[in-house]
């Protein structure tokens, strides 16, 4: 409840950001009753001073700070810089940013400055990355004409805004956005947009006596990377560790500002010679990599025509055993080749686990992201297990990512490249992009209205297989 002093001082403010205002010059300012939104939009509409605005977005006044914080979500990122400006030290609290010796824990009543400052931003959890997402396309494209910045172009599944988006955009904004470096680039470097491919399937348990879990099954989400004209360049697929985002991301940037002043020819030129450069590259490292763990090369997975595996011998050769641990093999593998024992290599299954173990040591997350995930990571009340729980869910956090960043990079990306490469720039606008990076890599394509999850060929026992359309079944 506001008193009344705050009040006066609110009205105050706002009686001032009017008179500054040359069109409410000799206006007079009425305290009013309980408001509509219409009537504090109206009210309000003669306001243009965005710290005016930031200041009267964080009171009590519900519909004022509604109407304040719409406001400056319609000033774009100049109005998100004006708020963070203002309540500093209330966004420093929040979980992900409560690193500072400077300030204490988050309280309840920085809620609803929260609240705003995801709502200005156009994503849940703003407060560690500070990041102004645009939802409307072309309003993107204005601002990174305006800028002569290459636009950054989320698809996801669900609403970027809301918890329940799809696993892998709620895996962004813990792990990738909150990293310095990262929010630094996307801030600085970058316009900002997302879009939602379809909405988040979700699942709920119902447990029978109040409790329940909910949650979201299947869907990706990929970055596009689009020139200032809001032309393709690059797709960034999936989850990575953040700095191989950010690798990717720069590379994307180059060649976005490489190509934006080029006519239709060089401009498709010059991105089917980066994008087959960057096939080389990746199949080098591919090949280092396996070099890495004792493993011959091979094309990487998915670029070659698959054959069945061969059934696995009945006393498995110790050829086999030595590749599955890289940490002996690299002193027994010599040894085996002086016997003549053949070296079997892995199979794919195998080969992606081998390679996650190695580099999930390396995964590292910023201080930001992992006050995130302790805020958000379920609790038993006994804080020795919890403790315990909190350990084991981050180093499966960390593996989890190394395994999806290789694929992503490897299998995914690979496959980006080769379309850049082989279809040229004219053929990949980002609508029909976007359609075939869902059909393609992330096998939901745009037809499916079940996203892979109706079975025809399956009994359940329930009509219609549990499946409902609408209200009917």
């Amino acid at each position: 409840m506001q008193t009344r002093s705050g009040r006066a001082t609110l009205w105050m403010i706002l009686g001032a950001a009017l008179l500054a205002t040359p069109t409410a010059q000799g206006s007079t300012l009425i305290e009013p009753g309980p408001a509509s939104a219409t009537m504090v939009d109206l009210l309000l509409a003669g306001v243009g001073d965005l710290p005016a605005l930031a200041e009267i977005a964080g009171v009590e006044d519900t519909e004022l700070a509604a109407s304040a914080t719409r406001r400056l979500r319609a000033a774009g990122p100049a109005g998100l810089a004006a708020f963070v400006a203002r309540h500093r030290a209330a966004i420093d609290r929040a979980p992900g940013n409560d690193m500072s010796p400077r300030t204490g824990a988050a309280t309840t009543e920085d809620a609803p400055l929260l609240a705003a400052l995801d709502q200005i931003c156009g994503q849940r959890d703003c407060a560690p990355a500070q990041l102004y997402w645009y939802t409307d396309l072309e309003q993107a494209k204005a601002a990174a004409r305006a800028s002569g910045r290459p636009i950054v172009f989320l698809r996801l599944l669900g609403d970027l805004r809301e918890e329940l988006s799809c696993a892998n955009s709620r895996f962004f904004r813990a792990l990738l956005y909150p990293n310095p470096a990262v929010s630094a680039a996307l801030r600085d470097r970058f316009v900002l947009h997302w879009h939602s491919e379809r909405p988040a399937p979700k699942i709920t348990i119902d447990l029978g006596d109040g409790r329940r879990v909910e949650t979201t099954i299947t869907g990706n989400s990929a970055h596009l990377v689009l020139d200032s004209a809001g032309r393709p360049v690059d797709v960034l697929p999936g989850l990575t560790a953040p700095p191989q985002f950010l690798a990717d991301l720069l590379r994307a940037e180059a060649i976005a500002r490489a190509v934006a002043d080029k006519d239709a020819a060089g401009r498709a030129e010059a991105l089917r010679r980066h994008h087959s450069e960057r096939l080389e590259a990746l199949g080098r490292a591919w090949n280092d990599t396996l070099a890495a763990v004792g493993q011959p090369p091979r094309p990487i997975p998915g670029q070659s025509s698959r054959r069945p595996e061969a059934l696995a011998p009945a006393a498995p050769r110790a050829g086999v055993a030595a590749m599955l641990a890289p940490s002996k093999s690299s002193a027994e593998i010599p040894m085996l080749r002086l016997f003549g024992e053949p070296l079997e290599p892995l199979s794919e299954a195998a080969l992606w686990e081998l390679l996650a173990d190695r580099r999930a040591p390396r995964v590292v997350f910023s201080p930001a992201s992992l006050a995130l995930l302790a805020r958000q990571q379920w609790r038993s009340g006994d804080p020795q297990q919890d403790a315990g729980n909190q350990a084991l869910a981050l180093a499966g956090l960390r593996r989890s990512v190394a395994l999806d960043g290789l694929y992503n990079e490897f299998a995914l990306h690979y496959q980006v490249h080769a379309w850049f490469a082989e279809q040229g720039a004219p053929r990949l606008d980002a609508a029909t992009l976007s359609l075939q990076v869902y059909r393609d890599l992330f096998l939901t394509p745009h037809s499916d209205p079940w996203l892979g999850l109706a079975a025809p060929s399956g009994y359940s026992g329930l009509v219609g297989g549990a499946r409902s359309q609408q209200a009917g079944i």
